[in-house]
């Protein structure tokens, strides 16, 4: 019994280190379905207003509270190693195999060594395993690291700057995406604009404020809203009359002699076109019975409410007097010491209860914007 119970045991070990081992040659990371860690589409996503942009990790806070942003990249793991290329034979090439390669970290330090890596999208795992594989990189000291099944690589980057790297696998050539290897740091400071609501027409400036131990060389301006000018640490874009009640923002890539480069994210603005009316004030007065607070709240239509932190075009009503007043109050009773009203203006009115806006008279268009939901009454005498 004794030796009967040992064979089983034998056998069972036996079997379950060629399952393990088949499961491990048959392991599909190839796919890149399965690859949450790369993404293709960009080396670099849209961050918040005031943030440093892509693989880089910003230090202190954002912008908009007057911290600091640095161009410290993504490390790679301190447990890799170089790789080297194998000794083996290379098979033939069957152009089975293809698909897409690209770093694991789009942005690194110099020094640093980073993971590329080969994500298949044609062909099985199996053949991928022999596939014959020779990655070709620009910035090192071993440009070419070859062998069968090769998906993964290793390679360290001495220099910084913008490097390529092309792989052909299976007798398919594919060009991967690019990385970016940070030398001196560039720390961003801020970069604002030179107002904070701009109407249709008018030019909206940002500077961004930026250092570096190595010589800054080059900004360069950028926004998904409009087309930019400018090269220095400043760049300029036209509201358009299509921005209208739009924050648009501006994106700035800044480079130094030591060929780091970080994209960092401004300050938005808010666009209005002052011919799209959005709002006919009503007419009356503000301290009304039609305005008053019941169960902390004025009861009125969606379409009378200014919405918070939202720059509004506004119309005062026919049959307004001429040098008109105009009164405005919180919709929510709770938010009267909060309320702030910026009238065509980037500075806040000393009192929202009772003004005078200039030229106010029946027609006039004026953009404003308030940091509660708040409703504005022209008097009507």
């Amino acid at each position: 019994m004794k030796l009967t119970g040992c064979l089983q045991i034998l056998s069972w070990t036996c079997a379950s280190a060629l399952f393990l081992s088949l499961a491990g040659c048959g392991s599909d990371s190839g796919s890149g379905s399965s690859d949450s860690e790369y993404s293709s589409s960009a080396t670099a996503t849209e961050a918040s207003s005031g943030s440093v942009v892509g693989s880089s990790a910003s230090t202190g806070s954002s912008a908009s509270t007057g911290g600091s942003s640095a161009s410290t990249a993504k490390s790679s793991s301190s447990a890799a190693t170089e790789t080297q290329s194998s000794d083996e034979e290379l098979n033939a090439a069957n152009k089975a195999v293809n698909g897409s390669c690209g770093p694991s970290s789009t942005t690194i330090n110099k020094g640093d060594i980073a993971t590329w890596k080969f994500y298949r999208e044609s062909g099985d795992v199996y053949a991928q395993i022999l596939a014959p594989f020779v990655w070709v990189f620009e910035g090192v000291s071993n440009s070419t690291v070859q062998g069968n099944g090769l998906q993964t690589v290793n390679v360290r980057y001495e220099d910084a700057g913008s490097f390529a790297t092309y792989l052909n696998v299976d007798g398919n050539e594919i060009a991967c995406d690019s990385i970016q290897v940070q030398g001196v740091p560039i720390t961003v400071n801020s970069c604002v604009p030179n107002t904070l609501t701009a109407k249709a027409g008018e030019t909206i400036t940002w500077t961004v404020d930026a250092t570096s131990e190595s010589n800054i060389t080059g900004y360069a301006w950028s926004s998904t809203y409009g087309e930019m000018t400018g090269s220095g640490a400043s760049g300029s874009m036209s509201a358009l009359s299509s921005m209208h009640k739009q924050n648009v923002t501006a994106t700035v890539a800044i480079s130094n002699a030591d060929k780091t480069v970080v994209k960092y994210n401004c300050e938005s603005v808010a666009v209005v076109d002052p011919e799209s009316v959005d709002l006919v004030l009503p007419l009356g007065s503000i301290n009304s019975s039609d305005y008053e607070y019941a169960s902390g709240l004025v009861a009125v239509a969606d379409s009378l409410v200014i919405p918070s932190q939202t720059a509004t075009t506004v119309q005062v009503p026919t049959g307004a007097p001429s040098n008109c007043t105009v009164g405005c109050k919180p919709v929510n009773s709770s938010d009267y010491m909060s309320l702030q009203v910026f009238w065509d203006s980037d500075e806040a009115l000393s009192s929202f209860a009772y003004f005078s806006p200039s030229g106010c008279a029946a027609g006039k268009k004026y953009t404003v914007t308030t940091t509660v939901a708040t409703v504005c009454v022209v008097n009507a005498q």
